[in-house]
């Protein structure tokens, strides 16, 4: 397939001010780029998909995301993360059939496509080790024709022993905490997961969910097995200040980055999500052992969590990546708002006058979330040899009247309404704005009826989770009079 006409933005050409240039698509790959490949594609017949008129980008990659709680979008604010959790996580739920399952992935899964994401990294959690919920989710992905990373979410601590100063709460609020799991046969069902045959599109990751909720054995565990199998390791770190403090109460060195790297997965390999309440030195560790970091901004600020030091963390050497997180703690799996949150970020910890923002934050979006995905070679790049996964922007929008920089446009203007063709593997799943795979039709009465199936569990969480909000919220307070010697909650250098 040959796409002709279009204007091609990707970090090998001018981003302000995109060629036009034609695409050649073979096999799911690219092949060739610009006038070889339309003399390529004169002379062996290859279909035409005539993009003029449409802006051609790498697809979008959407680097921290958790499909899990899909049903729970516009019930949650002005909770911070702590409490947020108590309704959110799927353990207080009762377990979903693998039908229920495959419904809410494909809800997720097509908010993305619609939003020109080609690639997300899910963290899923699965109540139990219930191998029908992970087949549920495998196969809507399948059925959706999105590429995704795949991190079956595991701990095995109490919640108490993983925030400040929960263990200090009442006894009788304590008790109604999730303690603390056996994670034998969670950690059998990963190891067959990522044994099993390769399938197209699905790539495997490693998800223990934070390291202050994993203990010393499971680290272990999944460090021998990210060696082993050369798998990407991705985790929740310092997402709150509250998970500093903890460091600074409970860790040696008062570092949870020195307590990963204890277990050898401070590497190219270790993606963190978050990362807001990190200290410099931590930061100047992870860029030079090579890591990574997820900024979700949207869901950093609903979560009252604050700002993460970007700049400082690009200018350490560590890999920055972009995500969205979850539907409860964002609401929408856009990554043109994210984009356009991280360069206003990026503006503000720069210095007046600067520029070159919005170039950022399409890097983080592209190449730097390939990266901390494991696959800078394969996706994040117009390039030939890299897989044919490609996002397709109508520039027939007021966003685009003029074109004075399509770069900054597309990051400070586009909402995701100017989404005309995705492209995944070579195949196009959404076309004229409009899934290929799935249909209005079951997602929207499938949304309606898995709405209803949660209903109960929804108020049942909201009559226990009252009783014990004032105690998790005077917890939270203690954590934000404890001193550190930096505040994310300012949008400045430190």
């Amino acid at each position: 397939m040959l796409l002709a006409g279009g204007r091609l933005l990707d970090i090998d050409h001018d981003l302000h001010h995109p060629p036009h240039r034609d695409l050649l698509l073979e096999n799911g790959r690219i092949v060739e780029v610009g006038d070889a490949a339309t003399a390529i594609a004169n002379r062996i017949g290859a279909i035409k998909l005539d993009v003029s008129g449409k802006l051609v980008l790498p697809g979008l990659i959407n680097a921290h995301y958790h499909s899990h709680d899909t049903m729970l979008r516009g019930m949650f604010e002005q909770l911070p993360l702590d409490a947020w959790m108590l309704y959110s996580a799927p353990g207080q739920f009762a377990k979903l059939s693998a039908d229920s399952v495959a419904l809410r992935t494909a809800l997720g899964a097509s908010e993305n496509l619609l939003n020109g994401v080609t690639t997300v990294q899910d963290m899923l959690s699965i109540v139990g080790d219930d191998s029908r919920q992970l087949i549920g989710a495998l196969n809507a992905y399948k059925s959706s024709g999105i590429r995704t990373v795949l991190a079956i979410q595991a701990s095995d601590r109490s919640a108490c022993d993983c925030v400040a100063f929960w263990n200090h709460m009442p006894e009788t609020t304590k008790r109604m905490i999730p303690q603390a799991l056996d994670p034998s046969a969670i950690m059998r069902l990963i190891e067959t997961a990522i044994a099993a045959p390769k399938q197209d599109r699905l790539h495997w990751g490693l998800g223990p969910s934070a390291p202050q909720r994993c203990s010393d054995e499971f680290l272990r565990w999944v460090a021998r097995i990210s060696q082993e199998a050369d798998l990407q390791v991705f985790t929740h770190t310092y997402e709150s200040r509250s998970q500093a403090v903890l460091a600074r109460m409970g860790y040696a060195d008062g570092s949870l980055i020195e307590h990963l790297n204890g277990f050898g997965l401070v590497n190219p390999r270790l993606t963190i999500a978050h990362g807001v309440w990190i200290a410099n030195e931590e930061m100047r560790q992870l860029g030079a052992a090579k890591a990574n970091v997820i900024c979700n901004p949207t869901s950093n600020l609903k979560l009252l969590n604050g700002f993460a030091p970007i700049v400082a963390y690009a200018e350490a050497g560590v890999n920055v990546g972009l995500g969205c997180d979850n539907c409860s703690g964002n609401d929408a799996q856009n990554m043109f708002e994210s984009m356009k949150m991280f360069a206003l970020m990026w503006a503000n910890y720069s210095k007046a006058g600067e520029t070159g923002a919005a170039v950022a934050a399409f890097r983080a979006a592209t190449i730097g979330s390939a990266k901390a995905l494991g696959m800078s070679e394969e996706i994040g790049l117009l390039r030939p040899g890299y897989r044919a996964d490609l996002t397709v922007i109508d520039l027939d929008r007021p966003t685009y009247r003029p074109i004075n920089s399509a770069i900054r446009q597309l990051v400070y203007g586009e909402t995701g309404r100017g989404v005309h063709t995705v492209i995944v593997d070579g195949k196009i799943v959404v076309q004229d704005g409009k899934l290929k795979n799935f249909s209005d039709e079951y997602l929207r009465n499938g949304a309606e009826r898995l709405k209803t199936e949660i209903a109960d569990d929804v108020m049942r969480l909201q009559r226990e989770n009252a009783k014990l909000l004032p105690d998790i919220l005077a917890a939270h307070e203690q954590s934000i009079s404890f001193p550190l010697p930096m505040d994310r909650f300012l949008l400045r250098r430190q």
